[in-house]
């Protein structure tokens, strides 16, 4: 067989499912079954079986041993095999005869939908009057242009609220289900049609080959091109990510820009999915071209390790050696050190820079009544962000969003503290990180700086600060492709809230994409985890608001258990007697997780559990999680970024969430301090998978209330 003839293989998603959950010793046979057939699926070897009460007469079982059986699609035409599911003989066939595989007549997506409906009693049959429905301006032609199979119209136009919808979820293929569930959320059919109506054209319903290049099928179903591409994703059937990408998603990864792009999307949405399948694209073009390189930045070391690595899975070696992934403050402190920068870069909470703050606030006489937090606010949110240099410049300057109202004669006052606590830096020779932001943007511009650099993605925007934005500005200046920034205003858990265009990063009107679709939690948990930020306003990163309503998850589990007991030891033993549990059911401890607001509840909980002989395993920011057995205790800081089956919220008690460290009496600055909390909290509960445990003892947090 020469290789220009020789037949493609494509896998759907679900038969990446069904291979996971049969035993591991039919697994390999399986990965060893498909890596002989992706060499020559007509071979005489292969056994194809017709399936007499099949739903679809294309369909054939293959064998992988005396027990187990793979169903495949040979359409009559083309030169491209589907495999659908491997199950044991009798589930197999089963599987068989209760679904068919056919190519939608409107959008051109491959589906795999059920032959009848499987619970009719969860599916009222009897027509209902069109005000009584949900989608009662919708009409069945236009269900059929959103990918609603023609054998489902009649049942999706009968619905009368979301529990019905959410009823023939297992009935609908997966695109139509999200199209549907974003029209009962709101969303106009307008905007529903132009995401879900396919790329258009002509379709012919038997060939399956231009099917499978369609974007909208590229969801559900992948061809695998190569050998080495096949044997990644055996290796690792779990991690689907790196084969099948949302169609919104695959658009971004793809798209050519202009300029900088903003992508916005709930947790558990795909966001640093999309950003690396983005990295990746952009590295082939750099690969051809044979010059230059990306920089993949983050803001916690943590998730750019893990970037790093999940990185090596879907890319070449040439590709990776084009892509730098760091954290944004090691970059900076790379390049300064690069530039012989004659200061040391410290952090807040350094105490050389406490010690410059102790000389400086001295100078106060206490006329003004302010606390010391203000000095320090007052240098955060004005002087160091609007690069405010001299008492005139400070005098002038606007101090929007402040909420302390200061007059010429309080400014004179307080100015002498602001340039004290400079010069007291310049004199130890230090500089905080925003500052050596600033200074490396600076160097830049003095020097014509040029950089090989020639895109940038950032991940996790929404906790970089105004002076990392201006220096990646200043990195690659702008042209296409340049900036692909990702991120969730409802996850800022630090205080460097930012405005794009401020710094010189325009991604207004067709720029600007969101992803509404969550795949890590289940819609209760994400319901649970989006309350905690109700009539709470979010940010889009630029200025205006986001909302929350269109970030839906397509799946659902058990709701959130909140227990709330009278003291720690009460509470110690419900969480030990829940891992207990999960455990003696199969749970292998490291997918099971706890969370602490501080490192003092996260240690106290990490002696308990040891106690108890139990396998555990901390999360810190240098730990190399990889597969070490044990149950995960870590910060909610430390969680970002993470994925776990099982999660314990623990202590969420009143004076911990929020936590009770605010030294301040402005009402901006205790604001901004409830919505960090609050996303903190936020992030935290998104984490978890299958199954959410939040725990408390004493006086219950006021937002589980």
């Amino acid at each position: 067989m020469t290789a220009q003839h020789k037949p493609d293989i494509a896998f759907g998603q679900e038969f990446v499912k069904s291979l996971v959950n049969i035993p591991p010793r039919q697994q390999k046979k399986v990965n060893d079954f498909i890596s002989k057939f992706h060499k020559n699926p007509t071979s005489s070897g292969v056994n194809y079986e017709k399936i007499n009460n099949a739903g679809d007469s294309n369909m054939r079982s293959v064998r992988i041993d005396q027990a187990y059986r793979c169903i495949l699609l040979k359409p009559e035409t083309g030169n491209t095999y589907v495999m659908l599911w491997v199950d044991h003989h009798d589930d197999a066939y089963q599987w068989a005869a209760r679904h068919t595989c056919k190519i939608h007549p409107s959008t051109g997506s491959i589906q795999i939908v059920p032959t009848s409906i499987v619970s009719e009693v969860e599916v009222p049959s009897v027509e209902k009057p069109i005000e009584e429905r949900l989608f009662k301006d919708i009409r069945d032609r236009q269900f059929l242009a959103i990918g609603v199979p023609e054998s489902m119209a009649n049942h999706v136009a009968n619905v009368a609220n979301e529990k019905e919808l959410e009823n023939l979820e297992q009935q609908l293929p997966v695109e139509a289900y999200e199209a549907l569930y974003l029209l009962a959320a709101g969303e106009s059919y307008e905007a529903v049609h132009l995401e879900y109506s396919g790329e258009g054209g002509d379709v012919d319903t038997n060939d399956f080959d231009a099917a499978l290049k369609r974007t909208v099928t590229q969801r559900s179903f992948a061809i695998i091109t190569d050998d080495l591409e096949l044997q990644n994703m055996l290796n690792a059937p779990l991690e689907m990510w790196r084969v099948f990408l949302h169609p919104s998603q695959r658009k971004l990864v793809a798209k050519q820009n202009n300029g900088p792009v903003r992508v916005l999307g709930g947790a558990g949405t795909g966001k640093t999915v999309v950003a690396m399948h983005r990295a990746v694209h952009l590295a082939k073009g750099l690969v051809k071209s044979g010059k230059g390189k990306i920089l993949f930045t983050t803001y916690t070391k943590n998730l750019a390790k893990d970037i790093e690595q999940s990185l090596k899975k879907i890319t070449t070696t040439e590709e990776l050696e084009r892509i730098d992934v760091v954290n944004i403050d090691g970059f900076v402190r790379q390049f300064l050190q690069h530039q012989n920068y004659d200061f040391k870069v410290v952090f807040d909470t350094d105490t050389e820079l406490q010690a410059c703050w102790d000389n400086a606030l001295a100078l106060t006489d206490g006329t003004l009544g302010l606390p010391d937090s203000f000095y320090r606010e007052e240098w955060l949110h004005i002087v160091q962000k609007l690069n405010v240099t001299t008492k005139a410049e400070y005098f002038k300057v606007k101090r929007t969003g402040r909420g302390v109202i200061l007059n010429r004669a309080k400014r004179a006052k307080i100015w002498p503290v602001l340039e004290e606590f400079r010069l007291q830096m310049m004199q130890n020779r230090i500089k905080d990180l925003k500052d050596a932001m600033s200074d490396a943007t600076q160097i830049m511009k003095d020097n014509q700086f040029k950089t090989s650099y020639q895109h940038i993605v950032v991940d996790e925007a929404q906790d970089m600060s105004q002076q990392a934005y201006k220096l990646l500005r200043q990195l690659v200046p702008e042209h296409a492709d340049d900036l692909f920034i990702v991120g969730d205003g409802h996850q800022r858990i630090y205080k460097n809230k930012v405005v794009l265009s401020q710094c010189g990063i325009n991604v207004r009107g067709r720029r600007s994409q969101k992803l509404k679709i969550n795949y890590r939690t289940t819609e209760e948990t994400k319901r649970f985890a989006v309350s905690i930020l109700n009539n709470v306003d979010v940010d889009d990163l630029d200025g205006e608001l986001d909302k929350s309503s269109d970030y839906l998850s397509l799946f659902h589990g058990e709701k959130p258990i909140v227990e709330h007991f009278d003291n720690r030891q009460a509470e110690l033993d419900f969480v030990i007697a829940q891992i207990k549990s999960l455990s003696s059911n199969g749970v292998d401890y490291k997918d099971i997780c706890i969370v602490a607001r501080t490192n003092n509840i996260k240690n106290d909980f990490l002696t308990s559990i040891s106690k108890q002989e139990l396998p555990v395993f901390e999360i810190t920011p240098n730990s190399v999680d990889a597969n070490q057995e044990g149950v995960r205790l870590a910060t909610m800081h430390r969680v970002k970024g993470l994925e776990f089956r099982y999660l314990f919220i623990v202590s969420a008690n009143s004076g911990v969430l929020p936590l009770n460290v605010l030294d301040s009496d402005d009402p901006i600055e205790k604001k901004d301090h409830d919505f960090n909390e609050r996303a903190l909290l936020h992030v935290a509960a998104t984490r978890a998978i299958t199954q959410l445990f939040v725990s408390s003892y004493g006086v219950q947090s006021e937002y589980l209330k």
